[in-house]
């Protein structure tokens, strides 16, 4: 027996023993250890020839990289992850080290929630334990191992680097001895070299998922569905008859910062004719389903056209798993729980709190925007129940086009009414356009219900349509919506058209401003709500200038000395028409 076994079963013996002994050693060098994470996106070289793509960018430096090449034996591109490599001495010590480190800590290293606490408390006790067992490691040997301790009890194990890397959208491991697939960003669908090979580490990691996102998976409940703590949305199973290559799992990674309107538009997704229209429907409180198939982008641009709602509207969220961010104050977020034990004679479990549950509460809190995260069953009946009685809700929902939408909301097992539907104002449907990019989505039309006839025939008219030749967003008929708005408001149509033109040319001016983030953008659509005539006066002093593929503001200074043409800070515009309103 090795001296770790007889730690173990000595149990909390051997932690004593090692606190007694870590007073008597003298002090050895041990270098620190430090970890940068890169979790900005690095632009990445685009290659014409994709059997020359070779790039490599670090992820979390200086230990571990990836490594996107073409492999001519199999005829595609390798993600490969690049970490240091552990020789036989150093594995043995890292087993040594490790299994000595679970005896010894104390706590439960999912409750610390600052990670740089964590690996602190993790290298002092790696220390100690090096220090005690007489371990003698070079510098070198010492940060491998600490990266190791790191990765595994920290992060995410083998699939650690993949997490942290921002190009990284879906992870999905099919069983043991299966390659790891991911879908790059700028690459698309690559094939790894990380592979699983033994179904009982496999087994274990999926537990770890689990205790990560706070759910319980076992042989008697196989199937996760839940969130990690960065957002990220996992789908897993654990037993061998019901998933017979052994354990799966798929991680669907999301951004920490959510795509702001802007950064819609920078990448295709949306034209500034499109955003101003949703802006001045949202504002208006219109009903809006965003619809499409699977990673179609439809909770990240649900997410995006909420930062048009008002800041003192009160949203109420409603989601299965937590995926909206929105900055809004006066915002209560909902979140459904599975139930616990043995199911009640219903199915369902005691304690459970389904959508459908806090749909019905929502609606009781008065609020001015219920969010639904997805709609796919009984729930629906609340929300046009809720919807038909004036409450505005955006929504998303699993549909390839909206007649599909239509088919499935009016026949079982959601089986609504065709006259509920007329109370919703816009359909917004989203496509994975493949062939303008590995990643790309576009808004591939909105359309509006107009009306529903004596027979329940629901009558749509589409407002955009995405063009795939050209990649373009063309107008088709006018909008009966904004008509709707006009006449209740009491403006002409045409003024409602002016607003849309300046609301436009404000997006506009964002974009060229490189106001992207989101929680600037909606600070800026906030304050346009306060005092939209500040921004329209900053918007005169400027020359928009809009040329084929490219788009530049041209800002004359009133100086005595010359013209300049540059992009020029907000603050230095407002002063430019305080200084104006004073000479007047």
């Amino acid at each position: 027996m090795n001296i770790v076994e007889k730690i173990k079963s000595l149990r909390g013996a051997g932690y004593r023993k090692l606190v007694e002994f870590s007073s008597q050693k003298e002090e050895e060098f041990l270098p620190g250890f430090i970890i940068k994470k890169i979790s900005t996106v690095q632009e990445l070289p685009t290659f014409t020839d994709i059997k020359q793509t070779d790039v490599t960018y670090p992820i979390l430096e200086p230990f571990s990289y990836v490594n996107i090449k073409w492999d001519e034996n199999q005829k595609i591109l390798i993600y490969n992850v690049i970490e240091p490599q552990l020789d036989e001495k150093e594995k043995s010590i890292y087993e040594k080290i490790s299994k000595t480190l679970i005896e010894m800590v104390e706590i439960s290293l999912e409750e610390v929630k600052d990670e740089s606490k964590a690996l602190k408390y993790l290298e002092n006790n790696v220390n100690k334990v090096i220090k005690n067992l007489g371990i003698k490691l070079t510098s070198a040997q010492y940060l491998k191992i600490m990266y190791y301790v790191y990765r595994d009890f920290v992060g995410y194990n083998e699939i650690n680097t993949i997490l942290n890397d921002p190009y990284i959208e879906d992870i999905s491991c099919d069983g043991v001895n299966i390659p790891v697939y991911v879908v790059h960003r700028k690459f698309g669908s690559l094939k790894t070299n990380v592979v699983f090979n033994d179904a009982e580490k496999l087994r274990k990691f999926i537990v770890k998922l689990a205790q990560r996102s706070g759910r319980y998976v076992s042989y008697a409940e196989p199937i996760l569905d839940a969130t990690l703590p960065d957002g990220s949305r996992v789908a897993a199973t654990i037993a061998q008859d019901v998933a017979p290559r052994g354990g799966t799992f798929t991680i669907r990674k999301f951004t920490e910062k959510p795509f702001s309107p802007i950064e819609q538009l920078e990448l295709k997704t949306v034209n500034e004719d499109i955003l101003a229209y949703l802006w001045f429907l949202i504002e208006h409180r219109a009903s809006i389903l965003v619809v499409g198939g699977t990673a179609t982008g439809k909770t990240s641009f649900l997410n995006s056209i909420c930062m048009f709602i008002r800041p003192e509207a009160k949203i109420v969220s409603i989601e299965d798993t937590r995926e909206l961010r929105l900055v809004h104050e006066h915002w209560v977020p909902g979140l459904a729980r599975p139930g616990f034990g043995i199911p009640l004679p219903s199915g369902e479990k005691y304690g459970s709190v389904t959508l459908f549950d806090l749909l019905k509460e929502a609606f009781r809190q008065n609020p001015d925007y219920v969010i639904v995260g997805e709609t796919r069953g009984e729930e629906a009946y609340v929300l046009f129940q809720g919807i038909a009685s004036g409450h505005a809700s955006l929504s998303t929902f699993h549909a390839g086009s909206a007649s599909d939408v239509i088919k499935r909301l009016i026949t079982p097992p959601i089986e609504l009414p065709p006259s509920l539907l007329e109370s919703l104002d816009a359909i917004i449907v989203m496509t994975f356009a493949k062939e303008r990019g590995k990643s790309s989505r576009r808004v591939k039309e909105i359309e509006e219900i107009e009306r529903v006839d004596e027979n329940g025939n629901i009558k749509t008219i589409t407002v955009f349509k995405w063009n795939p030749i050209e990649d373009s967003f063309e107008r088709v008929e006018e909008s009966i919506k904004l008509k709707k708005i006009a006449q209740n408001l009491g403006m002409s149509y045409e003024d409602v058209l002016k607003e849309l033109e300046r609301r436009k040319r404000f997006l506009i001016w964002l974009k060229n401003q490189g106001i992207r983030d989101y929680i600037q953008v909606t600070s800026y659509i906030n304050e346009y709500y306060k005092n939209p005539g500040k921004f329209w006066e900053i918007m005169e002093i400027e020359d928009i200038e809009v040329k084929k593929g490219e788009e530049r503001v041209e800002i004359k200074t009133f100086s005595k000395e010359r013209k300049t043409s540059k992009i020029t800070p907000t603050l230095k515009l407002l002063g430019l028409i305080l200084m104006k309103r004073k000479a007047k």
